[in-house]
């Protein structure tokens, strides 16, 4: 693929959400910075595109086979922790410690750190160079990958590197897409940064319902992906303040409740 460097332009959710979905409210996971894209293609476009996006529940019959990551590289994670659960936490990890210096891999430009795949086909519709979040920066970007009736549904990637951004503009350069672009299914569309010696890294990734706001459980997966990405959970496989107990079963969802299943309102213990 050829490396782009993403470019501002204004977000989409204003023209996905007018022309589609009047009256609801957009989707934002923080407050924009003024380094995060805000709005789009044109309305056209957004409403042609949008409309040619599969229904959810089609994730239900034909799941996804593409994880967002190599699973290979993971060195923990867990799932979508629900607002049920003992520790939630409203979105899924994949960890990578990099304490040995395993990466970069082959030099130190973007492409020689951890890739970032889009998990279905899609549209870019916001890129997150870069925002403070804590004492550190994160990046990452939103694909639209279906819709349920006129709402699109957005695959959040977050990628936080749990570091200050090494300069300013360092992680733009990590992201290949732009605004409005169409994607497919397992193509680049980022590379994680991994700071040197860092043991924190991880990429946070979620469903997010455009109508509501509300993050939800990425249960789109098929079994084989789940299992996995179930087998290297590791250490944050527990749902539990006491260390190593009450671990969490098989599921891209757990104890979510109802509003953050998306595929019908009825909180669920294990949603795969």
């Amino acid at each position: 693929m050829t490396y782009r460097h993403p470019r501002p332009r204004r977000s989409m959710h204003v023209a996905l959400l007018v022309v589609l979905a009047a009256g609801a409210a957009a989707c934002s996971d923080s407050s924009p910075s003024s380094t995060e894209s805000s709005s789009p293609a044109s309305s056209t476009d957004a409403a042609g595109t949008v409309g040619q996006l599969p229904e959810l529940d089609s994730f239900r019959t034909t799941p996804s086979d593409q994880f967002p990551v190599d699973v290979n590289i993971m060195t923990s994670g867990h799932p979508f922790k629900g607002r049920d659960a003992t520790t939630p936490h409203a979105g899924a990890h994949v960890s990578i410690n990099n304490s040995t210096g395993e990466w970069p891999r082959g030099g130190t430009r973007p492409a020689s750190y951890p890739e970032i795949r889009a998990v279905a086909d899609g549209i870019v519709t916001r890129v997150t160079a870069s925002v403070r979040e804590g004492n550190h920066d994160r990046y990452g970007l939103h694909v639209a990958i279906a819709r349920s009736g006129t709402a699109p549904y957005e695959f959040e990637y977050r990628i936080e590197p749990m570091v200050e951004e090494p300069s300013p503009g360092f992680y733009a350069d990590f992201i290949t897409v732009r605004e409005g672009d169409r994607v497919t299914k397992g193509e680049v569309i980022g590379y994680a940064y991994v700071p040197p010696g860092g043991t924190g890294a991880h990429l946070h990734f979620a469903l997010v319902n455009t109508a509501t706001g509300v993050a939800q459980a990425p249960a789109i997966f098929g079994r084989d992906v789940l299992r996995e990405f179930y087998a290297r959970w590791k250490a944050e496989g527990f749902d539990s303040t006491e260390g190593y107990t009450d671990p969490i079963a098989p599921c891209m969802g757990w104890k979510i409740a109802a509003d953050e299943n998306p595929f019908e309102a009825v909180a669920v213990e294990c949603l795969q």
